[in-house]
């Protein structure tokens, strides 16, 4: 039961944090995204948690705007039209503390040369977003992993999470629960590491 009422207050206190860290915070949406599933899965956290982001989307990357959008979405293979600058831009930005998610990932090959060119340095790992991103917010319950991803770490915190052959943003738009579950422990994670 005491721990029960830390964990409570602790989360609390965490939520109230990341309200006032995060007012100013934008996810960046880029490629051919649907912008309503971030705005619902933004109205899903916001209603939940009481941490108050902002969704923009199809901003072209640079090192002047960069630092503003602190999570980046890149949707299905866009992470390919991104030019040699863009990709130097998003690699200091990710080694400065950003979070970059790219969703659907549809060939292994392009995906490789893409993070060889963005983060040559470190290696990807296999993830289970059901485990590494439960027990956050939400006690997470699924009866198996929900799809197959990678993620790179620095300084043992995810800096890049690529989806597989799945659209966490299409199972937003869907409202499904278990998912939009996961998309506030993902972001939350972001905000609290």
């Amino acid at each position: 039961m005491l721990r029960n009422l830390i964990t409570i207050l602790l989360v609390s206190v965490i939520c109230s944090h990341s309200k006032i860290y995060s007012q100013d915070q934008k996810i960046l949406l880029i490629g051919n995204c649907a912008t309503s599933s971030g705005e619902i899965m933004l109205e899903y956290l916001q209603n939940n948690t009481q941490i108050n982001l902002s969704v923009e989307t199809n901003i072209a990357i640079s090192k002047d705007n960069i630092a503003s959008y602190p999570i980046i979405f890149i949707c299905n293979n866009q992470y390919l039209q991104l030019s040699n600058q863009q990709i130097n831009s998003v690699s200091k930005h990710l080694k400065r503390g950003g979070f970059l998610i790219i969703d659907n990932i549809t060939s292994d090959y392009t995906y490789s040369l893409f993070l060889r060119k963005l983060l040559p340095e470190f290696e990807t790992n296999n993830i289970q977003p059901n485990l590494v991103f439960n027990n956050l917010i939400f006690d997470l319950t699924f009866d198996e992993t929900p799809f197959i991803a990678e993620g790179i770490f620095i300084n043992d915190k995810i800096v890049l999470l690529g989806i597989k052959k799945f659209s966490l943003l299409n199972a937003w738009l869907e409202k499904d629960e278990k998912f939009l579950q996961l998309g506030a422990n993902i972001i939350f994670y972001y905000l609290t590491r």
